[in-house]
């Protein structure tokens, strides 16, 4: 395997830089003149242009430190398509580009010679004593290769059939049960798939789409069936459909020799406009890969235009952008048309073609589900076997066995449970803490009582309130009804509630008198002593007649700045009370308004149950759950007693308003136990824009009280704006170490969002020393006293693609054999573990639902169901329903101190994940990582102010997926 790499000296990126700065120049001048100003992108061109004019397979680095390709490209095109794009950057005409735009661009970069290079000696050279180190070229190269051979065997669909017996139930009725699951050896009845690659490394299965209109046309779909008997006048959904697709990511790890490439499954959903994607897939031929296409411009996209023009000077072939621009023509054309209600034509999803546009980002409905299901990825790992045989090294894991303990709602038996139901008796299933551990936390941290105050503008939602709370606290909520408006409820020794009806206060709308309603409301109920939290009613704001004439985003803007959930949450913030919000009534486009009510079962209100666990989380109560979760009776892995700090640090949205690189976001939780067992534990908080250590609750609150930092006008550039978040988290810690009195901690960072931070925390870092020319410090600990150093660095990563998935299960039976499942929440090592190894953390998600959609077969064999009035004639619809295979963790503790065990404190972080805040079920994010990236999220301003880059985005919604949206 090799690729033609060009390495560009600091000269060409520093020619590339200011090309960059000229762009930027030419968009401020022609600003107001239309979408001229959106194509000067120097990066979007170049890239496009580049694919289009080799065989697609070009990687061209964003900061031009490299470029790669699997084929040579000459100089002199190099140096023809860089000069027109200078000259398209300033605005001279085309045809006159060759003869009055000289580039300095452009000749440093034709006069960098290209090196052929294989990528075997690239990936696997390194210095004696020294972690592997990749260049950042091998990592696209080498996926364009796996894809390419992986492309070459086929993927087999294998059916599972189920094998049942007949019992008799209780009642005498004869059933029928599922006993195992049998593959089936006829090689008739598999499937053989074939995935083409992508020039973004990726594959696709495009000959075999999933979606309604191929149901049932068999399997595999043939390519005349494709298109055959496509609906008459369908609906949206009967026309909808995806594309199977795999993905390659190469990785390292501490304490492995040699890099790792990991392979995933996704379903890529095809949008049905093309101009309002933001990429498309497209078909240049058998013979070569599909072209990924970024489309450029804002709301109605198209094909780049200068790039169709550069290519043509070049007499290259431009049919596949041309392919491209007919279709978003064509679209254009129709969005523009309105009929005699001035109403646009729906735009229906068009059979198949060569053009296919991914859907930009997760619509709330869609006729194919997200995920493949966890089959899907063993038949995978066959795949690759097959395809590489003794030549691959699969990697494998070993558990030493269960780590967790039973968490409080895990503790009573399904006999009991079943018991309950049936006499329709209120379950925990949620975990919620003791009354004893509430009051014991809130004594803890300085006050004699809890006051839970709930303001209500619909009684629906105020049942709901005093349900939730009757119920966890072991009351009959006909009961516990006051009897008067405003009346305080005893809900236990040193806990009440009070209901309020305040709907002048939760009403949407301007932000004129919510903070004096806020000290009306509150005001009463405010006693010395007391410690008063408070659980709101909400709803999303939707647009009304009111917004008719506005434009989307001007609409979308009202909304936010007159959603009362984010005002109120403010000014209840400036009083130092922590909200909750539970959400009375939703708006679904199709089936309009919902008010949700009481639910028949008492803990089936989920929400209420979810709601009341993020309000203690933001009442900073750390129960007896986490003195069980770390400090079991009888643990294999003992570990000390000791503080578990959590670091959060985001980027912040840039802003065209302000000038200057965006100032970093920084928030941070502590977890401390109490001295002896049995005793109160303490939950601290603290952010950058309130730099000091305080009961989290209070701490929050100066958060949330409190703007987003804005950019400053002071010329810090990216890399110091990284600088000035390091020095903050020392400040922090050295002032976490005084707070905690000689007590040991442990910090826990995603090692994702952090590692333009901290460059000593890299794999390829590891043993070596730090560059004396960066300004960063090289760790956490870099610059504090040996009293504040942390015993372990801690580094999570969630981001999946960079994180083996788990394909299947051996389990050491008592006689001796093994048993292959599918499933487990263990923690892992490497089966060869070295000293400073990873461990990988697989979760199942809770709703993964008891008839476990995707473990026996692929999407192509889902049945897409039946609707019917007759409860013995309806199916259920599984192409839609959620599939969901393990998800991943890594844990990696760095830098720990010689007295204490990784083993231990990677297995301590597990369970402080599995034993979560705010949720039922384990969280991405350890506990204190968890609480402190819920401050940020939790702001009156983040909806507002979230990043718009790519990159965090991903993070975050990789942090937070494995999370409940409690509504808070």
């Amino acid at each position: 395997m090799e690729a033609t790499v060009w390495e560009f000296s600091c000269e060409t990126q520093d020619a590339w830089r200011d090309l960059g700065k000229t762009a930027t120049a030419k968009r401020k001048e022609t600003r107001g003149e239309g979408n001229e100003d959106v194509f000067l992108l120097p990066y979007s061109i170049a890239a496009t242009v580049l694919q289009q004019y080799s065989d697609g397979y070009v990687h061209l680095d964003r900061s031009m430190r490299f470029m790669v390709s699997l084929n040579n490209i000459p100089a002199d095109t190099l140096k023809k398509v860089f000069t027109y794009l200078e000259g398209i950057i300033r605005r001279v005409p085309i045809d006159e580009i060759p003869f009055t735009t000289t580039s300095r661009t452009a000749d440093l970069i034709a006069a960098t010679t290209a090196q052929r290079i294989t990528l075997a000696k690239a990936i696997f050279d390194t210095e004696d004593g020294k972690p592997t180190n990749p260049p950042g070229w091998a990592y696209e190269a080498v996926k364009w290769h796996l894809a390419r051979k992986l492309s070459g065997t086929p993927f087999v669909d294998v059916p599972v059939a189920r094998i049942t017996e007949t019992y008799t139930d209780a009642k005498g009725q004869a059933k029928e049960r599922t006993i195992a699951w049998q593959p089936d050896d006829n090689p008739e009845h598999h499937a053989q798939i074939t995935y083409r690659p992508a020039s973004d490394g990726s594959l696709i299965a495009w000959d075999h789409p999933i979606g309604p209109p191929f149901a049932g046309r068999g399997h595999p779909i043939t390519a005349q069936d494709i298109t055959r008997d496509w609906p008459q006048d369908p609906a949206a959904g009967q026309v909808q459909y995806a594309l199977s697709r795999i993905t390659v990511k190469m990785a390292t790890y501490t304490a492995l020799d040699h890099p790792v490439l990991n392979t995933d499954a996704h379903i890529r959903r095809i949008n049905n406009t093309l101009i309002h994607s933001r990429t498309a897939l497209v078909d240049q031929g058998p013979d070569r890969p599909l072209l990924n296409v970024t489309l450029d411009g804002r709301g109605l996209r198209k094909a780049n235009t200068h790039a169709l023009e550069i290519l043509a000077k070049l007499s290259a072939d431009p049919t596949a952008l041309n392919a491209v621009e007919d279709r978003a023509h064509h679209e254009r054309t129709l969005w523009n048309t309105r009929d005699e209600n001035d109403e646009r034509p729906a735009i229906l999803t068009p059979p198949p073609g060569p053009v296919r546009p991914a859907i930009p980002r997760m619509p709330k409905w869609f006729a194919v589900g997200t995920s493949p299901g966890i089959y899907h990825l063993e038949l995978l790992h066959k795949q690759l076997q097959t395809a590489f045989g003794e030549d691959a090294k699969m990697l494998e894991l070993h558990s030493t066995g269960t780590a967790f303990s039973p968490r409080p709602f895990e503790i009573l038996s399904a006999a009991e449970k079943k018991e309950r139901k049936e006499s329709n008796t209120y379950i925990d299933l949620v975990g919620l803490p003791s009354p004893d551990s509430i009051q014991k936390s809130i004594e803890n941290a300085g006050y004699k009582s809890l006051r839970i105050v709930c303001l209500w503008y619909r009684d629906q939602t105020r049942m709901r309130m005093l349900h939730g709370l009757a119920h966890s606290f072991g009351h009959d909520p006909n009961r516990l009804n006051p009897k008067h408006p405003n009346d305080t409820v005893p809900l236990a020794p040193g806990i009440d509630a009070v209901f309020q009806h305040a709907p002048g206060l939760l009403a949407h709308g301007p932000d004129t008198t919510r903070a004096a309603d806020t000290q009306t409301a509150i005001s009463p109920y405010t006693d010395h002593g007391v410690f008063v939290a408070v659980w709101c009613e909400t709803e999303r704001p939707v647009r009304s007649d009111e917004h008719k004439d506005m434009k989307p985003a001007e609409a979308k803007r009202t909304l936010a700045e007159n959603d009362a959930k984010h005002q109120t949450r403010r000014t209840l913030s400036q009083r130092g009370t922590p909200a909750q919000y539970l959400v009375g009534r939703e708006h679904d486009p199709k089936k309009g308004p919902r008010i949700r009510t009481v639910p028949r079962k008492p803990y089936e209100d989920h929400r209420v149950y979810m709601g009341l666990l993020d309000l203690y989380r933001s009442c900073g109560i750390i129960d007896d759950r986490f003195e069980a979760a770390l400090y079991p009776p009888g643990d294999a892995c003992p570990l000390p007693r000791m503080a578990w700090c959590g670091i959060h640090i985001r980027k912040q949205a840039t802003d065209r308003r302000y000038k200057g690189q965006p100032r970093r976001v920084i928030t941070a939780s502590a977890i401390i136990p109490s001295p002896q067992p049995g005793g109160a534990w303490t939950l601290l908080g603290w952010s950058s824009l309130s730099p000091q250590w305080d009961h989290y609750p209070r701490a929050q609150a100066r958060f949330h009280a409190l703007n987003y930092p804005l950019h400053k006008a002071d010329g810090d550039n990216e890399l110091q704006r990284w600088t000035q978040a390091a020095h903050e988290v020392t400040t922090a810690l050295n002032d976490l170490a005084d707070e905690l009195d000689d007590l040991p901690y442990t910090l826990l960072i995603d090692g994702h969002a952090c590692r333009r931070v901290w460059p000593g925390l890299h794999n390829n870092k590891q043993g070596t020393q730090p560059d004396e020319d960066d300004p960063r410090p090289w760790l956490p600990s870099t610059g504090l006293p040996a009293h504040a150093r942390p015993a372990s660095i801690i580094r999570i990563n969630c981001a999946q693609d960079e994180l083996p998935r788990l394909a299947y299960v051996t389990e050491q039976q008592k006689n001796g054999t093994e048993r292959r499942i599918k499933t487990s929440s263990e923690l892992y090592q490497p089966a060869d573990p070295a000293d400073g190894h990873p461990w990988f953390l697989f979760t199942e998600p809770r709703n993964y639902g008891k008839k476990r959609h995707g473990q026996h077969m692929t999407r192509w064999r889902a049945n897409p169901g039946v609707a019917s009035a007759s409860a013995d004639e309806r199916r259920e619809n599984e192409l839609n329903a959620p599939w969901y295979a393990m998800t991943t963790r890594e844990i990696t503790p760095l830098h720990t101190q010689n007295q204490y065990s990784r083993e231990a404190l990677a297995t301590a972080t597990a369970r402080l994940s599995h034993q979560a805040l705010s949720w039922t079920d384990r969280t991405r994010y350890p506990a204190p990582l968890h609480a402190a990236l819920q401050m940020d999220l939790d702001h009156p301003q983040y909806r507002r102010s979230a990043p718009d880059d790519i990159e965090t985005s991903k993070i975050l919604e990789n942090a937070t997926d494995d999370s409940a949206s409690s509504e808070g």
